[in-house]
């Protein structure tokens, strides 16, 4: 019976810290022009550590609670935080086999480009074509996302998961 509440409660604490990090990444990490996303690296850090339904279901809770305040079209998110998670899913079970340096690296590379282009097309396709690739892929923000995605992970696998990579 005190497994019951211990899940419920792991449920509950969850969902709220999830909510708290969606305001956090609204109210604070989306007023700078960084353009970085704590969904992504967290959908990142699942899919290495093969957590793959945790993974799908924060990318889909994630891009939910980021587009209730997103002054984009609704669920549009949503839509290429799932497809992002569902290819890299695809391409860590295909190419990838450990979570080393190197997986590391290309997983951050490859989310935050998928996710870049993702958005671009998408946004293209519901503006009508009025969106600059360049807007997406030619400024600091991509670098930015890049590099924090990429030594957020590493340190967390250094000291979370006792990896040494």
């Amino acid at each position: 019976m005190s497994q019951d509440y211990k899940n419920i409660f792991f449920i509950v604490f969850a969902v709220i810290s999830l909510i708290l990090l969606s305001g956090f990444q609204i109210g604070m990490v989306n007023r700078f022009s960084w353009g970085f996303n704590i969904f992504l690296v967290l959908v990142l850090f699942l899919i290495l550590t093969k957590h793959t339904y945790a993974a799908i279901f924060l990318a889909w809770l994630g891009g939910f609670l980021i587009d209730t305040a997103h002054f984009s079209v609704f669920g549009v998110t949503r839509l290429f935080l799932l497809m992002l998670t569902f290819f890299l899913i695809i391409f860590q079970k295909k190419a990838l086999v450990t979570a080393k340096n190197e997986g590391i690296l290309i997983m951050s590379v490859s989310g935050v480009i998928l996710f870049r282009f993702l958005e671009w097309i998408m946004n293209t396709t519901l503006t009508g074509g009025q969106e600059k690739f360049s807007f997406y892929f030619f400024n600091p923000a991509i670098a930015v996302e890049l590099l924090l995605s990429t030594v957020l992970l590493v340190i967390v696998f250094k000291y979370r998961v006792g990896q040494h990579v």
